[in-house]
């Protein structure tokens, strides 16, 4: 209990510990009778009752919104306002980027490119504030990298140019302009950037995938709208502080999407788009889960397909997964859903104030009306009458080589709170304060420590991959799931750029700092609640030549 009113102190409202009404004086009732613990109050476009889900999914095809470019040469990207109907009938401000190829216009285009190919783009921003591309999970140097200190303004214009050198995945590319990520994220500037080879090639053609068909890039976010439909932003000092939460469920821009399948095998690339919403996915048929096969994360391929129930999937995260329709009837529906779980904002050990009361009480503090771990639906899949094609997976997906971590050197990354906002190493976010130096082609081992009294935080890397070795008292909900030694869940497995840390867990990785780029390169290491991020937990590290 006192820990718990320790971080309300840094809150400035240490009184709520103390007398519970306060809250509700200080920051209104509750929207939902869920914030409360009473019955959930549904509402248009909710994700809970599934008899709204009848918005069919948009999936990515040609030129246009969202189309899927195959880079073939230069681009000319250009940054601007404008607007999209995200409800239906309802045109809302939306950001775009915007661009063209053999005499097609796309607007925030999926990038598909070859691993090893070159890539050329010219920005230019026609907003009318800063702005800047961050190429996630990509290896760039650090002058490509989209860096908060390469923030154009106003009708600047920023030149990227280099290879490639990633394997075959599912990455994203999103603002990352200094201070301004969460809003400009959150009002649409990213999109997918798929890289392919021989192993991405090898797995569609076994499995007989299409990409825009059987091969789906699902982006999942949540939103707030206004009564005109129009998207909502405007976090209040708490909710600037903890991430703001929406309470509308997008997949791919689509508020209660459902997507007809037949009983085969679909591959769903699964990135987590919202600004701080956690998901715990599952399959869901009646109320009984159906197994899935995650086959690949943040930096591609895993070595072996994967049977799991559920993962939790953390803001800038990626899950590939396998879904065979074919466990449902023609006329069944099955649901993508995000299951319950306890989100330990704010938490000490759970169990006091009657286990997650003092977690209602801050879900009270928001404005969304889904809070935080509370269970809805994310995408319905109705299965029709189809050929029942059986996919026999490959035992091999690909080869994922361990970095070797004899004799290398141990790094702490403590992660904490102060002044209203968090901290990495006692640390905030100054433009030109290098945190630490590391050599270029040494390997070290982070320990990425969260304490007891906080919140989970998804932690990024800018400019290389990690593997996850070891997690360390991790909470019960997730050790249930750490099937993979060593405390590791199937979102640990292969290549990562952003790993959740949960209160009171160590997170251990190994980074190899390994690169052919001249001269010392400095890169952001941050949270990915993206509230977090602009409020300046985040640091810069220096990889010296």
């Amino acid at each position: 209990m006192l820990q718990r009113r320790q971080l309300f102190q840094f809150a400035g409202v240490a009184t709520v510990a103390a007398a519970g009404g306060a809250a509700w004086m200080y920051y209104g009732l509750p929207r939902s009778g869920a914030l409360a613990g009473g019955p959930f109050r549904h509402y248009p476009f909710d994700p809970v009752a599934a008899e709204n889900f009848q918005q069919k999914l948009f999936i990515p095809v040609g030129s246009g919104p969202f189309g899927v470019l195959d880079v073939a040469g230069p681009l000319k990207i250009r940054t601007t306002a404008a607007s999209f109907p995200l409800l239906p009938g309802r045109e809302s401000p939306f950001l775009l980027y915007q661009t063209e190829q053999a005499g097609k216009a796309y607007q925030n285009p999926i990038l598909r490119i070859e691993s090893g190919a070159r890539f050329t783009a010219s920005l230019n921003n026609a907003l009318q504030e800063s702005t800047i591309i961050h190429w996630h999970g990509l290896h760039t140097p650090a002058a490509m990298d989209g860096h908060p200190a390469s923030t154009i303004g106003p009708g600047g214009r920023y030149e990227y140019d280099f290879k490639v050198s990633n394997r075959g995945g599912t990455y994203w590319y999103h603002t990352h302009a200094h201070e301004l990520t969460a809003e400009q994220a959150y009002h649409g500037l990213a999109s997918f950037f798929l890289v392919d080879d021989d192993d991405q090639r090898r797995l569609s053609k076994s499995l007989d995938l299409q990409l825009g068909v059987t091969d789906l890039p699902l982006v999942i976010q949540d939103k707030q709208f206004d009564a005109q439909g129009k998207l909502l932003y405007k976090p209040d000092a708490h909710e600037a502080m903890m991430g703001w939460l929406g309470d509308i469920v997008l997949a791919n821009l689509t508020p209660n999407a459902v997507q007809a399948v037949t009983p085969r095998t679909y591959r769903l690339r699964l990135l987590n788009g919202s600004n701080a919403r956690i998901y715990r996915l599952a399959f869901v048929k009646g109320k009984t889960t159906v197994d899935f096969t995650v086959i690949g994360t943040d930096g591609g391929l895993i070595e072996r397909p994967e049977t799991v129930s559920e993962a939790f999937l953390a803001p800038g995260e990626r899950l590939d997964v396998l879904f065979d329709a074919g466990q449902a009837q023609p006329g069944e529906d099955i649901f993508l859903r995000s299951l319950a779980f306890d989100a330990m904002e704010n938490e000490g050990p759970a169990g006091n104030m009657g286990g997650m009361g003092m977690g209602r009480m801050m879900a009270s503090m928001s404005s969304s009306r889904l809070p935080l771990g509370a269970e809805f639906n994310v995408l319905k899949l109705s299965v029709t009458a189809g050929e029942r094609i059986v996919a026999k997976l490959p035992a091999t997906l690909s080869q994922v080589k361990p970095i070797p971590t004899t004799g290398a050197a141990q790094r702490k990354i403590e992660l904490s709170m102060g002044q209203m906002r968090f901290l990495i190493n006692g640390r905030t976010f100054r433009m030109d304060e290098i945190a630490f130096d590391v050599k270029r082609g040494a390997v070290e081992i982070w320990n990425i420590s969260n304490p007891t009294l906080g919140m989970p935080h998804p932690m990024h890397i800018h400019g290389f991959s990690f593997q996850v070795l070891e997690r360390i008292g991790s909470p019960p909900q997730v050790a249930a799931t750490a099937r993979f030694g060593q405390g590791r869940t199937v979102s640990d497995l292969g290549w990562k750029d952003t790993v959740l840390v949960w209160p009171g867990e160590t997170v251990r990785v190994a980074i190899d700092f390994a690169h052919d780029y001249p001269g010392d390169q400095i890169y952001v290491f941050h949270c990915h609640n993206l509230e977090h991020e602009d409020g300046g937990m985040m640091i810069n590290f220096r990889v010296q030549a």
